[in-house]
């Protein structure tokens, strides 16, 4: 009907227009459309045959005015190709004969009902189970019907509104929307009770809309809506009634109809299910709810039971029925389908849960950064508040909700003035001022920067200051703003459904703000998965301030002017407080002085009203010139070198930083941080008040987070010194001699640095680090000889630009080619300070692992090492030394035993001798002097030439055969045992390796033991055995001896 009525404009489709608004309209709007279908089937039929007679050849015949009326406006006319309007118009009538045919069959099946009532009473398993299966799939459209066709109605809002030509009524529109929105985003409550007669509001005035559109193209309806309105017609115009080609009608009036349908169906098939799902108040308890997936498998599973117990018991009787009640293979698989859905559903549940939690964790954060970069990037009156509310919202969370509401309605007043400015009746031509150039002498602008100058090129539109100026398209122009408009609504929305969520589940918001509840310091060391859990929980917490220090050097490098020394300046004085206690006490300060900084830079790149047509006052003509490259380096407001906002995006970044940190000071102090996060101490000595060290060791690498330490705490100083090494060797300045003097240093003393007291070390790299800053500094501070003096530079101080390697970095300051050609060539490559952040941030993450307790394994592991290379040195030495001590005490030994074994000796010969002596004394009886001169002759004659072999061997004795084996066995008692293993020796072993190898190494010993006993046992018996065979040798010897004696004396004296 609504299509008919758009397609053939006229009087009698404008009566199905209003008849298919009014059934949309109604609350039981099936039953009236049944009831209409036979009047509307024979409307239709009517105007088909209506449409049949006037396309007949009766040109003559045939009226064509009925008074003063004229039968176009009715429909009633001989078209071009009557054949294709009679084939559409009887195209339409389809649809209401079909209608018709759905309303008769109704009836009929309503009635049949009625007779029989009791013809069917049960239903089979499968039917059931199908229509379960169908309910369930019905409940979840209608579910995410309910949650997510709203957010269509929205679109269709932007669509209306932004479609084609903007005109008044769009602007309503807008107008409604916004208002919807903000008090959605202020005051929920009343949105809720007020959501119902707003969609009431709509529909109505979309139907006005509709009937104004589609009646003002008759002919004489335009001067009737004139003097029902008192408007002119181009005022009439401006409000968006003008008359329109049909295919312009087409779309102005089936977007509209598009948009009364969907409010519609929001209106009465979502609108009550809607509010029971955003009612706060009014919680189900999520156990509450019956669980819909279990059941359904369950019943299904039953089912399928009950079947298969029923083909076992009435398996030889019932054939037929048992093939009844077999479950079909359509059954079975729908019962899959259905616990694969539910299993899909949880997984797809558990990743939105997620994600709701992240958004409610940063959607803050991306709206702050979303408005500032909007307001950055249209700088005007009108985005400066915005600016300001987020400046200091950010470090003062007490403000962020107002802030929200707040830039909420102004975002909407900023919407709606945009699309009044773009209306035809507001020319900026009728207001624009032009200022007249000034004299050569009134100005230092050059005759070219004149000519570009905001001043003096265009007549210049005050609203331009405020943030408005014409567009060609505005859905373009405000599409920023929209964006804003969606995330602060979407802010609120993700508030509201976490609780909501958090009231289901009868629970309370986490008292921290975490991702993974269940990662805290307690499960970090477990696994290389719970490690990136806790990162992702408490990366900020543990190294905010260090990322704070980085996005100040960012801000440094990207906009290395004049103000950013000021940052430089907070740099140093933090830094130098060392201590996380003494930086925390003026941390306040320096958020207030970022969200003032951000505050004034953006009055500057604001300036003043151009309108004015007044110069800034370094722009007059005085003594000392400013010229445009120093303006820009000071970030000076200026009408020809306008200051860039987009560099203030890093201030922001960096206010955002400095006030999360600033909230981490705050929770560090509490206990829940301090069980849940762990401490934040940055002690010089980090086990002071402890007994023992709370991180487990992990040098021995149990799993892959242990190696991953070991790369980090142990390795990650030579690499800190590498890239140290490379930022002084990639940069030939003056500069780099200092990195590479420190990097040397470091690699002199590096592992006796590691193994030092804490204090020391902390202190020698603090300084590295100051070095590093006192670079970076150095390097903006000349950014003014490098960017705006390069030519007197270049002309006369070469040697200046080549020791420092001085070069701008950033663009707009001169023409790269006007300063190419020189002779002194500047050195782009080797400018900036990327190099010096990157060792920056190397720097300040060693420095964090010089202050962890993991750092102390890796510490105790050095002086070991270093301890257990000197003892070796030592040992070695002592084995040697006790080597020759041995050598030199069994060479004495051997002497002193030769010695005795020398005397003992001349003992034995000495007292041989004097018994030899007296028994010849007693024996022979001559005179003494016979006997002298006999005893000189014997002297004399020395040898004895009766004396053979026989009689030597015969006239030895048993003294000759007497051996020294005490002292042999005073050698032998001498020796040292093996030394036994005693009890502690033996734990210490277990503790070091581990039991068993310890029992292993116990039993080894026991069996050398046995084995240096046993042959020392056999030597003592065989020691024994040759002992006894000499004295019975000694004795047999003696006895022939003694006998052989007697003979020759008995011979002697016969």
């Amino acid at each position: 009907m609504m299509v008919w009525s758009i397609t053939y404009h006229s009087w009698p489709t404008f009566v199905l227009l209003l008849w298919a608004c009014l059934i949309w309209m109604l609350r039981v709007r099936r039953h009236v459309a049944m009831l209409c279908s036979p009047f509307i089937l024979l409307y239709g039929l009517s105007l088909c045959s209506l449409q049949y007679v006037w396309a007949m050849e009766l040109e003559p015949e045939l009226p064509r005015h009925w008074g003063t009326v004229s039968l176009r406006q009715l429909g009633l006319l001989h078209a071009p190709h009557p054949c294709l309007r009679l084939g559409a118009m009887l195209l339409y009538t389809l649809t209401f004969w079909l209608l018709l045919r759905q309303s008769v069959k109704d009836n009929f099946s309503g009635k049949k009902t009625i007779a029989s009532p009791l013809l069917e009473v049960t239903t089979g398993e499968s039917s059931r189970r199908n229509k379960s299966v169908l309910a369930v799939l019905g409940r979840t459209v209608m579910g995410c019907y309910a949650k997510y066709w709203i957010y269509v109605c929205g679109g269709m809002f932007i669509m209306v509104s932004f479609t084609g030509k903007l005109v008044g009524y769009k602007i309503v529109y807008m107008v409604l929307f916004l208002l919807c929105l903000c008090l959605y985003q202020v005051y929920y409550s009343l949105w809720r009770r007020l959501l119902k007669p707003f969609w009431w509001l709509v529909v109505a005035y979309t139907m006005l809309v509709l009937i104004a559109i589609y009646t003002f193209q008759f002919e004489d309806f335009p001067g009737y809506w004139k003097n029902f309105t008192g408007f002119k017609e181009q005022s009439i115009v401006y409000v968006g009634l003008e008359t329109f080609e049909l295919s312009e009608l087409f779309i102005s009036i089936l977007i509209p109809g598009f948009f009364l349908l969907a409010c519609i169906l929001q209106l009465h098939y979502f609108h009550h299910r809607f509010m029971r799902i955003t009612d706060l108040e009014h919680v189900t308890p999520i156990h509450r709810k019956k669980s819909v997936p279990k059941s359904e498998a369950q019943r299904a599973t039953d089912g399928v039971g009950v079947e298969e117990e029923n083909l076992d018991t009435d398996l030889g009787d019932y054939q037929s029925e048992d093939e009844e009640v077999m479950p079909s293979k359509w059954g079975l698989v729908m019962a899959r389908l259905v616990v694969l859905f539910w299993k899909f559903s949880a997984i797809l549940t558990q990743v939105q849960v997620f994600l709701w939690r992240v958004m409610e964790l940063h959607i803050l954060k991306l709206v702050a950064f979303f408005i500032t970069w909007v307001a950055l990037g249209e700088p005007s009156v009108m985005n400066l508040v915005l600016v300001v509310l987020w400046a200091f919202a950010m470090p003062y969370p007490r403000f962020r909700h107002m802030a929200s509401c707040l830039s909420t309605v102004w975002v909407c007043i900023i919407i709606v003035c945009k699309m009044l400015y773009q209306l035809s009746i507001v020319n900026p031509m009728d207001y624009s001022s032009t200022c007249s150039v000034p004299f050569p002498n009134k100005t230092n602008l050059e005759r070219s920067e004149i000519l570009n100058s905001t001043l003096y090129k265009e007549p210049i539109d005050p609203a331009n200051w405020f943030g408005f100026r014409k567009d060609a398209t505005v859905l373009g122009y405000s599409q920023n703003h929209l964006l804003v408009l969606m995330l602060l609504v979407l802010e609120a929305t993700v508030y509201r459904h976490q609780a909501h969520h958090y009231q289901q589940h009868q629970r309370s918001p986490p008292p921290i703000p975490a991702l993974f509840p269940h990662a805290t310091r307690d499960n970090l060391d477990q696994g290389l998965l719970s490690f990136l859990k806790y990162l992702l929980n408490y990366c900020f917490y543990k190294f905010g301030l260090e990322i704070c220090f980085l996005m100040t050097v960012n801000v440094i490098g990207q906009r290395m002017n004049f103000l950013v020394i000021i940052h430089s300046c907070w740099l140093v004085v933090i830094l130098t407080r060392r201590r996380r206690s003494a930086i925390a006490k003026i941390w306040p300060k320096y958020c207030l002085f970022l969200g003032l900084f951000v505050f004034y830079q953006y009055m500057l790149c604001v300036g003043m009203p151009p309108a004015l047509c007044i110069d800034y006052p370094w722009r007059w003509n005085a003594p000392v010139t400013i010229n445009s490259a120093l303006i820009k380096w000071i970030y000076l407001p200026d009408f020809y070198s306008v200051p860039n906002t987009k560099d203030l995006m890093a201030d922001f970044l960096l206010l955002m930083c400095a006030s999360q940190q600033w909230k981490v000071f705050e929770d560090e102090q509490k206990e829940e941080w301090m069980v849940l996060a762990g401490e934040n101490r940055d002690e010089p000595n980090p086990m002071k008040d402890r007994p023992i060290n709370p991180v487990p060791n992990f040098i021995n690498c149990r799993c892959y987070l242990d190696m991953a330490k070991v790369l980090v705490f142990r390795y990650l100083f030579w690499l800190v010194l590498a890239v140290v090494f490379m930022t002084g060797a990639t940069r030939v300045s003056f500069f780099g001699l200092g990195y590479l003097l420190a990097c040397f240093y470091f690699l002199l003393f590096g592992r006796e640095l590691l193994t030092r007291s804490s204090r020391s070390r902390l202190m020698l790299w603090d300084c590295l680090i100051m070095y590093n800053v006192a670079v970076i500094i150095s390097k903006n501070m000349l950014s003014v000889l490098s960017c705006v003096f390069v030519e007197q530079m270049q002309a006369r101080f070469c040697w200046v630009i080549q020791l420092f390697s001085l070069a701008c970095t950033i663009k707009g300051y001169y023409d790269p080619k006007a300063v190419g050609g020189q002779d002194c060539v500047l050195p782009m490559e080797e400018a900036g300070i990327i190099w010096d952040s990157i060792c920056f941030f190397f720097l300040l993450l060693e420095r964090r692992v010089f202050l962890s307790f993991y750092f102390l394994h890796v510490k105790a592991d050095l002086q070991a090492s270093a301890r257990q290379a000197s003892r070796g040195f030592e040992l070695f030495r002592a084995s040697i030394v006790k080597s020759m001590r041995f050598h030199k005490e069994t060479e004495q030994k051997s002497l002193s035993q030769l010695k005795r074994s020398m005397e003992h000796i001349r003992a034995k010969q000495r007292k041989h001798r004097d018994g030899q002596k007296a028994s010849d004394s007693g024996e022979e009886e001559s005179p003494e002097a016979g006997e002298n001169v006999k005893t000189a002759k014997q002297k004399k004659k020395w040898w004895r030439p009766w004396l053979d072999h026989a009689t030597v061997l015969h006239s030895g004795d048993y003294y000759l055969f007497e051996s020294d084996s005490e002292e042999e066995d005073e050698l032998q008692s001498e020796e040292q045992k093996p030394p036994k293993q005693s009890a502690f020796q033996l734990a210490y072993q277990a503790w070091v390796s581990n039991a068993k190898m310890a029992l292993k190494d116990r039993q080894r010993h026991q069996e050398r033991c046995r084995a240096s006993i046993a042959p020392r046992s056999q030597a003592m018996g065989s020691k024994r055995n040759s002992i006894l065979r000499r004295v019975l040798y000694r004795k047999r010897r003696k006895k022939r001896i003694q006998g052989g004696v007697t003979s020759c004396r008995g011979s002697w004296m016969s």
